[in-house]
């Protein structure tokens, strides 16, 4: 172990810095540093030589490069047991370094969280700071590494009492953190220069890929109470909700969530949806979330009960007395008044989440990843991009019409394959979801909206792939459904299209599929 006699300290955040740098000279201990640093110290009246006393080379591009020269490095990597290390180090006239002290320009909080241009963010991709830290981290047993603010009290205690010296097991713990650090640090680099090119239109999917997550909580139990099971968050990304009361979350429930809010928030007129493993099992809109609540619960009054609830505006009193009459699991909206949080507090257990609309749709998890045998399936997030639907039918949607067959279309996207849903201008009628047949699909959908005693006349059909034959319009033209809107692409689309135009059916071709499993 060799005591401590010198440090380098080059720091972006400076608190706490000029406390440490204090405790370090009246240890006797020799500081270097760099630009602002060195200003801020010298301001505290504290002795610092300049990073150019060591390698006789002033800061040059704008401060781009001032720590990356021999005489530095060779100091934090020297061996102390090598011999040929330290006549290496007398050759160019250099001096051991025993501790680095440095944290990173904030990439994620000046570059990614302002949304800089990439001209600008790339100003704060630190090269030297890192650098150094690996190279201190590498030879932990002659350098210490200390790259976090939180670790410089802990620090000056262990050095108070052993006197400047350091075991080799702490020396580790030091080197373990940059290594985190930097991993860390490239990955949200590599993300952000992924979501760059995404957003240019270069949809690539990585040679390789690093996930950085934290574990922000431990759940009850996975899909079933023998699984185990956590959500974990990359802590750069900003929380989009605040549980505001009831019981902890379980894995459905933030299945279940997400899907209601891809749905709910979709749309600008008043809307609520309830969903009941991760399929929609209710939808409609209103001029009031009672309305809008009243006419999602049409849609099929059983399977609603212990579903979660999602609206895209602010939830009252009025719908939260009429939510408390039923078991529900959760309830989401942008916000609550008072006065629904008091009604919602008389059950306890009711989870009631505030979820920021604005912000859902600017997260940048951009994949889905799934694991399958010994590894994984990554694809990117299916948006609707197309919008230049097709009519292919002699008869014309008017502009009602349109508006049903875009939230039959919205929909259908989010129930599982083969998916297939009925509904009117106003709310949703009958669902179909993960059948292996799509006719199978059509028949559950029909069933079901006649049990809930639910008039599909002058109703639209939705469906998530093509027809490969007339059959399944044949049912939806007994029922009266007048409209119907599909990918399209199969190679009967023509048998299809003649049978909609003989029967007087108006149908649109989206051009795009969205299985979903």
């Amino acid at each position: 172990m060799n005591k401590i006699k010198r440090a380098v300290i080059s720091v972006w955040d400076k608190a706490g810095i000029v406390d440490l740098a204090s405790f370090l000279v009246s240890h006797n201990v020799e500081i270097i540093s760099t630009g602002g640093t060195k200003k801020e110290l010298e301001k505290a009246g504290i002795p610092v030589l300049s990073v150019s006393s060591l390698t006789n080379q002033q800061e040059i591009m704008d401060g781009r490069v001032k720590t990356i020269h021999p005489n530095l490095f060779g100091g934090i990597l020297a061996d102390r047991s090598n011999h040929k290390h330290l006549d290496d180090l007398n050759l160019i006239e250099s001096r051991l370094i025993d501790l680095v002290i440095i944290n990173l320009y904030p990439f994620v909080k000046e570059a990614v969280n302002k949304k800089l241009k990439l001209e600008k963010s790339i100003e704060f991709i630190d090269i030297g700071g890192p650098s150094m830290l690996r190279a201190a981290a590498k030879n932990y047993k002659n350098v210490i590494p200390m790259c976090d603010i939180n670790q410089y009290q802990n620090f000056m205690n262990d050095f108070e009492i052993n006197n400047g010296f350091f075991s080799d097991e702490k020396r580790a713990f030091y080197a373990k953190s940059v290594f985190a650090l930097t991993m860390k640090y490239d990955y949200d680099i590599n993300k952000y220069f992924i979501n760059y090119n995404q957003s240019n239109g270069i949809n690539i999917l990585p040679s390789s890929f690093s996930i950085n997550l934290k574990k922000e909580t431990d759940l009850r139990y996975g899909e079933n109470p023998h699984q185990k099971s956590a959500y974990y968050v990359d802590d750069n990304q900003k929380k989009i909700w605040t549980k505001i009361q009831g019981k902890q979350l379980s894995y459905n429930n933030y299945l279940d969530m997400e899907s209601a809010c891809n749905i709910v928030y979709g749309f600008n007129n008043i809307s609520c949806v309830i969903i009941k493993h991760s399929n929609p099992c209710g939808f409609g809109f209103g001029e009031n979330n009672l309305i809008a609540y009243n006419n999602a619960v049409s849609t099929d009054p059983v399977s609603y009960f212990g579903g979660i609830v999602a609206f895209n505006s602010e939830v009252g009193s009025q719908e939260a007395y009429k939510m408390t009459e039923v078991f529900l699991e959760c309830i989401i909206a942008p916000s609550f008044t008072e006065e629904a949080i008091e009604v919602f507090s008389k059950k306890k257990n009711l989870r009631i989440i505030e979820l920021d609309k604005k912000n859902i749709y600017n997260n940048e998890n951009n994949f889905v990843i799934k694991s399958v045998f010994n590894g994984y399936l990554f694809q990117d997030k299916d948006k609707m991009i197309k919008k230049d639907f097709k009519v292919v039918t002699n008869r014309k949607p008017n502009e009602k019409q349109m508006k049903a067959l875009l939230l039959g279309w919205k929909i259908v996207k989010y129930v599982k394959s083969n998916a297939i849903v009925i509904n009117n201008s106003r709310k949703l009628l009958g669902i179909g979801a993960g059948q292996m047949s799509r006719v199978d699909s059509v028949k559950i959908a029909i069933r079901k909206s006649k049990e809930n005693r639910l008039n599909l006349v002058n109703s639209i059909m939705a469906s998530d792939a093509f027809f490969p034959f007339s059959d399944s319009l044949e049912l939806a033209l007994k029922e009266g459904i007048e409209g119907i809107i599909q990918p399209g692409g199969s190679i009967k689309d023509g048998e299809v299209i003649d049978f909609a135009n003989e029967n007087n059916l108006f149908m649109v071709f989206t051009g795009e599929r969205h299985f979903l499993h």
